[in-house]
């Protein structure tokens, strides 16, 4: 299950840190300290993947871990210098090697590189359940030769925070927008990965949880508790644990309890627009399933539950028909087997009667029959073996070795078939019985809820005996939306109409608005040619040479008339289009800019809620008209026949016949 943990620290000097250390156990490289001439080196038993980030305009050797932790405790000359920021992040465990790799570079490339830090990144796994980041990040501008000033714009995300005495940062604004961002990014390479899984920066609490989270180890109270000692931090967990475990037990409690009132509930409604034969079908139906109240979700899934019990009927009823046509057979084979032997036998005794006539007249003859019975013997064999070879191939599938063996084989798998088949005769009859008794339920809780909404609807004069069970449904959504208490036609239609009027406004607003803004865009169109047109004119007017080539080219003279004409057709225009001057379309555009942002989003959000309402509404209103309509058609029916009736008893019987 992917974990969220994010947590952020300084490495300072008046904690008696190194950046240089902190950089060579991080990452698991040997690192010289420069500043105080020593070698830094923490042995790992998985080497860390690591990488360094930069922005683009850092110069290369900022890529070498050694030197750019010397240059970061070089360039802080106080005794209680922060020398670098630090992130602890979980990477979520359901993303590959690669994955993870990938998510935290991208995290730090654009939170962090982008703005001009510096990122040093190492991926420990020496725990495959465990698997986190740390990420040192520089304090201080780049430029071509190094660092600069401490830019005191990355403290939005950092500062004005609080530590606590392990130099984790905790009620930052700041930090719970990096915290929301790693979220963000977590998430989202889930989502690519197609895991389902996600994280949250939110605590327990601003989401409503009343378990305790976890408390993160470390991985040195980790690797103690994990060799069988036992930390502070690793009972705070432990203690969680039981305590959730006994929330998670309430929250059921309440959950079960809360469905229980709920069903209670419905069978009190139920009951009550429930005729006796119907309350009888219900009870019926929920003893079967082993509850005291049902519902149409219940019935729902006892039917599937039925329906996965009868197809497993059906394998067993094949798999029985299978096995008996193969006992069928090798009985089948061992009979065959037996009457060929007989026949067998019965052509050797007449060879061997054949060999004991001494008639010397006769002896070509005897021979030839001889020859015949010999021949016959011969099929006879071959078509036994053929037999016995079948038999032969069945014994390892039937399970028999003897003949005798397999005939009481064959009376065992009998009877088993018979029982079981009787068993699966019986269980077929159950799941007809109460699969009937379910649909009479369903029926019955169908009835009660269309009786119950016709209740709110007086025009419904018969009980909803003809509203549809959909339409019900629809009616139901209605009235709880509109939390009223009676419904007739009459009103159904004046909402219906009040809704129709407001969408015709809303729309004729919109279609004025549309109007305005082409009004708008073609003075603007007009206004940026006519200035073109008086540019030239302006031009030519001012340059003495174009004067004097009109007054003796006709070509010329010609196209200064068209700019002349076109001029005074776009100042006309422009009055017929109400142009006041150029501000006073710089504030019509402006408006009509204002009206774009605020005004048109908003009617068509109204639009789109009358057009939904009146789409409800139709709904409704065809849905009461069609129960009408059926209930009218009915009793003109029953009029019908009972005037046909007692006009049939007024004329008495037809005597002339």
């Amino acid at each position: 299950m992917a974990i969220y943990h994010l947590s952020m620290q300084i490495i300072s000097r008046s904690k008696g840190q190194s950046a240089v250390a902190a950089a060579a156990y991080r990452s698991g490289d040997k690192l010289h300290d420069e500043r105080t001439d020593e070698q830094k080196f923490y042995a790992r038993n998985v080497k860390p993947e690591t990488m360094i980030l930069t922005p683009s305009h850092a110069p290369e050797w900022m890529k070498d871990r050694n030197r750019l932790w010397n240059e970061v405790e070089k360039v802080e000359k106080r005794k209680d210098s922060q020398l670098a920021r630090e992130l602890n992040i979980a990477l979520p465990i359901e993303l590959n090697h690669d994955q993870q790799k990938e998510l935290i570079q991208s995290f730090a490339q654009n939170e962090f590189v982008q703005k001009g830090m510096v990122a040093d990144i190492a991926i420990h796994r020496d725990d495959a359940n465990n698997p986190h980041a740390h990420i040192m990040l520089t304090m201080r501008n780049l430029d071509e030769n190094g660092f600069g000033k401490k830019n005191r714009d990355w403290n939005a995300d950092f500062a004005n925070t609080k530590e606590n005495n392990r130099g984790y940062v905790k009620n930052s604004k700041g930090c719970l927008s990096i915290r929301e961002q790693w979220a963000h990014y977590a998430n989202q390479a889930l989502e690519q990965a197609q895991i389902n899984e996600r994280i949250t920066h939110l605590s327990h609490e601003k989401r409503g949880l009343e378990t305790l989270p976890m408390v993160h180890l470390g991985h040195v109270a980790h690797d103690m508790e994990k060799k069988g000692k036992k930390t502070d931090r690793g009972q705070i967990n432990r203690d969680r644990q039981d305590y959730n475990k006994a929330v998670v037990d309430l929250q059921a409690y309440r959950h079960q309890k809360e469905e229980h009132l709920k069903k209670m509930k419905e069978k009190e409604k139920q009951f009550s627009f429930s005729t006796d034969i119907e309350k009888t079908y219900i009870q019926k139906a929920a003893s079967l399933v082993g509850q005291r109240v049902i519902t149409l979700e219940d019935i729902t899934a006892r039917h599937e539950e039925l329906r996965k019990m009868s197809d497993r009927h059906d394998p067993i009823e094949r798999h029985f028909h299978v096995q008996q046509q193969q006992f069928l057979n090798v009985s089948n084979y061992y009979d065959r087997v037996r009457d060929l032997e007989r026949e067998i036998g019965q052509n050797e005794e007449q060879v061997e009667e054949l060999k004991k006539s001494l008639n010397p007249f006769k002896l070509k003859e005897n021979n030839m029959i001889k020859r015949r019975y010999l021949d016959r013997i011969s099929d006879l064999e071959s078509n036994k073996e053929s037999y016995e070879d079948s038999i032969e191939k069945q014994k390892e599938s039937l399970r028999f070795s003897t003949k005798e063996e397999f005939y009481q084989r064959y009376q065992e798998f009998s009877q088993k078939k018979e029982n079981r088949l009787n068993q699966i005769t019986y269980e077929k009859k159950q799941i007809q019985v109460e699969t009937r008794v379910l649909l009479q339920a369903e029926e019955a809780i169908k009835k009660a809820k269309i009786r119950e909404i016709s209740s709110y609807y007086p025009d419904l004069k018969t009980d909803g005996k003809y509203l549809t069970y959909s339409n019900a449904l629809r009616l139901e959504q209605y009235h709880d939306t509109a939390q009223q208490n009676q419904f007739r036609l009459s009103n159904i239609k004046q909402s219906l109409d009040a809704s129709q009027k407001k969408l015709d406004e809303f729309k004729k607003h919109q279609k004025m608005v549309r109007i305005e803004k082409e009004h708008v865009s073609t003075m603007s169109k007009e206004v940026e040619k006519l200035s073109s047109v008086e540019k030239k004119l302006d031009e030519l007017d001012r340059n003495p040479g174009e004067k004097a080539k009109r007054l003796v080219s006709k070509k010329a003279r010609q196209d200064y008339e068209e700019l002349q004409s076109e001029a005074k057709y776009g100042r006309e225009n422009l009055k017929e289009l109400g142009y006041k001057g150029q501000q006073d379309l710089q504030q019509q555009q402006s408006r009509m800019n204002t009206m774009e942002k605020t005004v048109v989003p908003w009617l068509e959000k109204e639009i789109k809620t009358h057009e939904s309402s009146i789409n409800t509404l139709n709904t409704l209103f065809n849905a009461v008209q069609q129960a009408i309509h059926s209930q009218e058609q009915a009793q003109q029916i029953r009029g019908f026949r009972s005037t046909t009736i007692n006009r049939a008893k007024k004329q008495g019987p037809d005597l002339s016949r």
